[in-house]
């Protein structure tokens, strides 16, 4: 049976985990400061597809505590490995467990389609506490596509927009406090950090 286009992107992770670990770059994403920025000192935060962990230790050298998670049982082994408590956690579940302070998914939900994404967010959003917030990452672009670009394996991704993922957040209950592309030196691409808020589980 075919595999679908998430099932298949992450198959190509489980068999490349190391490899995108060696071809990943080792200072944190700039997501992590805008994350920094907007939560309390010891925080707890859920990282989805926290992949080879980079992120959750600049994170954790912060003074927050991160729930680290990824779809790909090798990242999760890997992390244990090196001493990590890491959990499996496919970002298509109904639960995320929590409630945690924040949800923090650099590169990740970009995997979902469009249609799903909503849906996704609004998982991350049952998952947050009153006035949590939400700090994710997302390829910039139109339509989706396929890519052996970092692995030597075919990942399938989302492109979005400003507009398409404010629509997005807003129709999972999230208030968007930001969204715009993002400056990544190092990368041809173009990305977008979406910022926001769980205003609607806020008392009235």
């Amino acid at each position: 049976m075919e595999l679908s286009p998430q099932d298949a992107t992450l198959a190509a992770y489980e068999r490349g985990a190391q490899q995108y670990a060696e071809r990943t770059a080792a200072a944190p994403a700039p997501e992590v400061d805008a994350l920094l920025a907007r939560v309390p000192a010891g925080a707890h935060v859920l990282e989805l597809g926290s992949g080879p962990g980079r992120d959750a230790g600049a994170l954790e050298s912060a003074g927050l505590t991160v729930d680290r998670t990824d779809g790909a049982a090798a990242f999760v082994e890997a992390q244990r490995a090196a001493g990590h408590q890491a959990r499996v956690l496919d970002v298509r579940s109904a639960d995320f467990g929590g409630p945690y302070d924040a949800v923090f998914a650099n590169a990740v939900l970009l995997h979902v389609p469009r249609a799903d994404l909503p849906g996704v967010l609004a998982t991350a959003r049952r998952a947050c506490r009153p006035d949590g917030v939400l700090v994710a990452s997302f390829k910039k672009g139109a339509g989706d596509a396929w890519t052996q670009v970092k692995l030597d394996d075919p990942r399938h991704f989302t492109y979005w927009d400003e507009a398409g993922l404010t629509a997005a957040l807003t129709a999972a209950g999230w208030t968007p406090e930001q969204v715009a592309e993002s400056t990544l030196p190092a990368s041809a691409e173009r990305w977008i950090t979406a910022i926001a808020r769980n205003e609607a589980s806020l008392p009235a």
